[in-house]
């Protein structure tokens, strides 16, 4: 299998995550559940994406306001999960806030870089590594 890219680097404003305990909540598409349950699918790109996958920073955002901001910006979601940057890095890529970038952003946006990962089992291989990460606890908020 071959190697992934290097890291693009970074703009100015953007900061790469380095607290391991770190919470990034991602949200789910409520077409994304199977049977109340998230599938792998929460973790691909968007149109627009660009290699930037879109959530926020525990340190920035709780998983309420994440949540909460998705839906008063027009977007439908099912709720959010979290990944720990420990977990991030584990599964083969990093979490950068790009949040001073943008005024327009939703609080403390940040996103996982997919962008080194030219091939699709690379991809897949981290997509998978995430979502299993964000299976492996209860959904943050709504917490019922």
């Amino acid at each position: 299998m071959n190697e992934p890219r290097p890291y693009a680097p970074l703009e100015a404003h953007e900061i790469e995550l380095d607290q391991d305990d770190e919470f990034y909540w991602r949200q789910c598409h409520p077409g994304y559940l199977d049977g109340g349950v998230p599938s792998v699918q929460m973790f691909c790109e968007s149109t627009g994406d660009n290699g930037k996958i879109s959530g926020a920073r525990s340190t920035k955002a709780s998983a309420q306001l994440a949540y909460e901001e998705r839906l008063s910006r027009g977007g439908q979601t099912a709720g959010s999960w979290g990944v720990t940057v420990s977990e991030i890095a584990e599964a083969g890529t990093r979490a950068v806030d790009d949040s001073a970038g943008d005024d327009a952003l939703p609080t403390g946006h940040t996103y996982i870089d997919y962008r080194h990962l030219e091939m699709k089992p690379s991809l897949r291989a981290v997509r998978s590594r995430l979502h299993e990460a964000a299976l492996s606890r209860p959904r943050q908020w709504p917490t019922a």
